[in-house]
Order: C-alpha cells, then structure tokens, then sequence
C-alpha cells in the first residue's frame, strides 16, 4: 500500500494522507519548474499496488453504454464524455478516484507541485474524466482549451492519472511532449498503471499520442484526467473583501 493513502479496509473507501502528499509535491517542485518543454512531472506508484489494479480493474470497459466515441482526423477510437451522465454506472471504485482527485489533500498536492496556491478543481470534469484508446487509435498532437466559459476560469494545470490494467510498452501509446515550434518530441511518458502526469496548460503546450495504438484486442490505453483552474484576477477585486458581519 502506499504511503500517499490512508486505508479504512473494513470501510473500503480511502483517502489521501495529505501530509505525505504535500511532502511528495514538494520534493518534485523544482522537477515540475525546470522540465522541459514546458513544466511537468512524472511521478509513479500514486496509489500503489493492490489498491491501483483495484481501480484498473474497476475502468468502464469499451463496451460501457455511455462512452462517447471520437473517430476524427485527430482523433480516432477514443471513448469518454462519462461526466455527461454523471459518471452513470461507473463503479464506485473509479468515482471515489474522481472525489479525491477535487478533494483537499490533492489539491493541496498540485499547490506543492506547481508553486500554485489559486487552483481550483472541476468536479463536473468538464471534457475530463476517464479516457480510453482502443487499439489502433490515436490523439494528434494538440493544445487544450483554454477557459472553463461557464464559471469564467482559466486553465492552468492537467493532471493525467494512468489505469491500464497492463500495458507493454512496445504498443506504443506513450504521451509525447513537444516543443513550441513543435520540430521534435522532447519527453515520451509511456501509459503504465499508477503512473500520474502533471503539466501545466499553455496554447503552445503541445502534447497527444499521435502513432496508431499498437496493443492486440482486449486491451485499451486508460486514463483518468482532471483538469484544474484559476480566478483571472484584475485591479480591484479585493477592495471591498471583508469577514463576517455580525448582527
């Protein structure tokens, strides 16, 4: 079990110990500030074994009734769109992930990572959620949207939680990170189990699996992403900012 989470077996959920979280975002922060081609992260065995093929094993599978399936130019084979339902029969093992993932002690966590202090989650996983890949498909490379319209925030941090059940690296698959004039991939992060991305979001952040997926039938690149955001703030805001006021 790792030490990121704290574990009530008789209950079956579980939580992220924050401390160790806060403590492992800041041991990555100058990693995170300092990548290249743009700030990111890498960190592997978030939730640790047995807990993380629990959740593997739990992902909608392809033939779940309510995936939404993209077969374009740029992307192809490639299910999601769950959180348009509301995450509707997708086990509990998966939507406790999607809790914690909004929750305090990993937002507090991606604070520690990226130096932010102003993030804020999106429990609606607005074009987030769980993704999967079916063999043969792909994602050109792209740089995400930039504005959640409806409660007028900015987009600054993608967090990619991997869940194949197993992946072998030769089916390709991998996240490639380019640069800005997008010449060359610069970082290749294969999809494995319990491996967790964090990025910052930028409009020359480019980024995608672009190659056809390799894997044989049966299996699917399965992600979990969650997007976070920030207040834009202008002069002024906080002139009339006060605490309570008491009768």
């Amino acid at each position: 079990m790792s030490s990121h989470v704290t574990s009530h077996p008789a209950l079956e959920p579980w939580t992220f110990d924050r401390a160790a979280l806060v403590a492992l975002g800041r041991a990555h922060h100058a990693a995170y500030r300092d990548a290249r081609p743009y700030p990111h992260v890498v960190i592997d065995g978030l939730l640790g074994e047995p807990r993380a093929a629990a959740v593997a094993a739990a992902f909608p599978p392809p033939t779940h009734p309510h995936w939404k399936r993209r077969d374009h130019v740029e992307q192809r084979a490639r299910l999601g769109q769950l959180a348009r339902t509301g995450f509707e029969d997708v086990a509990i093992e998966l939507r406790w992930l999607l809790a914690e993932l909004c929750g305090l002690a990993f937002l507090d966590f991606l604070g520690a990572v990226t130096g932010r202090r102003d993030l804020i989650a999106d429990p609606h996983f607005l074009g987030a959620g769980p993704m999967a890949t079916l063999p043969g498909g792909h994602l050109a490379l792209h740089a995400d949207f930039n504005r959640d319209s409806a409660r007028h925030l900015d987009r600054v941090v993608t967090a990619l939680y991997y869940l194949p059940r197993t992946w072998d690296e030769a089916w390709g698959g991998a996240l490639e990170l380019w640069d800005r004039a997008r010449t060359r991939c610069e970082v290749a992060i294969a999809p494995v189990r319990d491996r967790l991305v964090v990025m910052a979001h930028g409009d020359d952040h480019w980024h995608g699996h672009p190659a056809p997926l390799r894997c044989p039938d049966g299996h699917v690149r399965a992600v979990v992403a969650a997007y976070y955001y920030a207040a834009r703030a202008a002069p002024g805001d906080d002139d009339h900012a006060h605490g309570a006021i008491w009768a």
